[in-house]
């Protein structure tokens, strides 16, 4: 029989004590001579590892201490990276103060909200800073014309204090320094996931965050500035979050929320009724993501509701600005396209020529409400085209069986309005504002280039492609464009910018898409027609890329041209 110290050293050895490998196993572990391991892991030609047993490593893990001390780490390292470089708190009140506070001090030209900008990008001497009343004076001027869902008083004091958010992204859009505007769109992305995600204040949410987002999802071209898409649906989905919680698509409440009422919280200090600014908000939103899921296919748009219908009516009836009335009719017809679209992708027994003739006469009916000052309008006449060019690509489904005819007459309209969309863009008298030309109005010229390229390049039996070209030159117009773009590019002060400016971006990818243009259209060389088929197929590719990579790929548009396109054949 052992004795009692003698079963204790066992036991020991046999738990606390056995090597790493051995306690896994359930295994003897045996001390090799000269304490170089246990014969075991000697044998296997592992290595063998003393003092962390699975017991003790069990009772590690195990540890709440430590445990908690651990996920705290995590926690206060996720928060810091979040948080701007300048130590600030976390709070949303303390956001909206700090950025109200800060910006009462005009006196600095570095300081935008209690957001600082670098001063090496800030000197008046370099020419690329704009004072806060040049920047919003520039908004207000030449970029408001084409999305004009705000009205931005005169006084910047006020927009500092009641817009701080609003005014940051003001500045970023407006700013011609690409670092600068680099740099307040990571401040813009970390205050709004601050508000969003982070803040326990319940008015961090709020009207001034919403036409913030708007803003950037407009002017900001974050897919062009950071050479991906991925932002804008986020962008998107932001803003569309931001609509539901301050439930801007639905009536006022007659009644508190049965949820909060009786447990303390603030009295409500809204309006009776919604104000213009929340009902051009919530329009905005509609038109934005509309045109998100559009181009991406990856979101769902916002879903008009009655309440919008009569946000619609009181803008229309109020008419506060001028821009209010070409902001309703732009609404109207994004209404009217987005039917087409619904349309298009449903499955229904009723001809195409019904839909057509019904769409076609609300187009109409928007026309004839114009008054004579906008028929000459460049956002009206681009948001008309837009939706025509809808409207006529649904007798070129492959749902639905068009008879020829049909078809013909469904292709010869979409050459005509493209023509006229591109002719009415080349009509902007001056390249200042080609700065101000905001996402939605870019879409509208998007989805005229893209029909003029693929009606250039149809294999179809009923379509002559000789006499496309000979009616429109998509070369001249891409060069013309890319000219109109390189000079609005020296007027922006760009030059010393050039790689990291949008504007060059722009040109960069205007050129690669002319050059793949080219090949298509050009004929090749006898002695160059021997190039392979797989050759052949990644010049398509370098096509495809190029249009997804500039938001030229309008995938209900082009779900309509894919059958019988020679250029894209094979992808879709």
């Amino acid at each position: 029989m052992f004795s009692s110290p003698t079963i204790y050293i066992l036991l020991t050895k046999a738990g606390e004590q056995a090597c790493l490998n051995c306690s896994k196993s359930k295994c003897k572990c045996v001390d090799r001579p000269g304490s170089q391991g246990c014969e075991r892991c000697y044998r296997l030609n592992k290595t063998c590892l003393r003092g962390t047993s699975t017991r003790a490593m069990q009772s590690q893990k195990n540890n709440t201490v430590a445990r908690i001390a651990q996920l705290e780490g995590k926690l206060d390292e996720l928060v810091s990276s979040l948080q701007p470089q300048n130590p600030r708190s976390t709070s949303s009140s303390s956001v909206r103060n700090s950025l109200s506070t800060a910006a009462s001090d005009t006196s600095s030209p570095a300081t935008y909200g209690d957001h600082n900008i670098p001063a090496a990008s800030t000197s008046s001497s370099d020419g690329l800073e704009s004072s806060p009343e040049e920047s919003l004076d520039i908004f207000r001027t030449h970029m408001l014309q084409y999305f004009p869902f705000l009205h931005i008083p005169s006084d910047v004091q006020w927009m500092r204090q009641e817009r701080p958010f609003l005014f940051l992204c003001i500045m970023a859009v407006t700013c011609p320094s690409i670092p600068t505007k680099l740099a307040l769109g990571e401040k813009i992305r970390k205050i709004a996931t601050e508000r969003m995600f982070l803040s326990s204040d319940p008015g961090a949410v709020n009207l001034d965050l919403l036409l913030g987002l708007l803003t950037v999802l407009a002017w900001g071209y974050d897919h062009l500035l950071h050479d991906t898409v991925m932002g804008l649906p986020r962008f998107t989905q932001l803003a569309i979050t931001v609509v539901y919680e301050l439930r801007l698509n639905k009536p006022l409440p007659d009644d508190s929320n049965v949820l909060t009422a009786g447990l303390g919280g603030c009295t409500s200090t809204r309006a009776p009724t919604r104000t213009l600014e929340e009902q051009r908000a919530v329009l905005a939103c509609f038109i934005l993501s509309s045109i998100v899921s559009t181009c991406l296919d990856n979101i769902q748009p916002m879903q008009w509701t009655s309440h919008m219908e009569e946000c619609l009516e009181a803008l229309t009836r109020k008419c506060e600005t001028p821009l209010d009335e070409v902001f309703a009719h732009q609404v109207r017809l994004h209404r009217i396209a987005r039917e087409a679209e619904h349309i298009r992708i449903a499955s229904t027994a009723v001809p195409a020529a019904f839909h057509l003739t019904a769409l076609q006469r609300k187009v109409n009916e928007v026309k004839q409400s114009i008054t004579p000052d906008l028929q000459h309008n460049s956002l009206f006449r681009a948001s008309t085209y837009y939706t025509e060019l809808s409207i006529h690509g649904l007798v070129l489904s492959k749902k639905q069986d068009i008879p020829d005819l049909q078809r013909l007459e469904g292709l010869h309209a979409c050459l005509e309005t493209a023509r006229s969309a591109l002719d009415s863009f080349f009509q902007i008298s001056s390249t200042d504002d080609y700065i101000g030309i905001s996402f939605p109005f870019f879409n509208y010229l998007a989805r005229s280039i893209l029909v003029i390229m693929t009606l250039s390049t149809m294999n179809d039996p009923i379509w002559d492609t000789n006499l496309v070209r000979s009616t429109v030159d998509v070369l001249w117009i891409l060069d013309h464009l890319i000219n109109e773009v390189q000079q609005a590019k020296a007027s922006r002060g760009e030059e010393n910018e050039s790689a990291n400016g949008f504007l060059d971006k722009s040109t960069k990818k205007l050129q690669s898409l002319r050059a793949s243009a080219y090949t298509a259209l050009v004929p090749a060389k006898p002695q160059q027609q021997c190039s392979s088929v797989a050759q052949a197929a990644e010049d398509d590719l370098q096509v495809l890329r190029m249009f997804r990579a500039y938001e030229l790929m309008d995938a209900g548009l082009m779900a309509s041209f894919m059958e019988g396109t020679a250029i894209f054949d094979g992808f879709y």
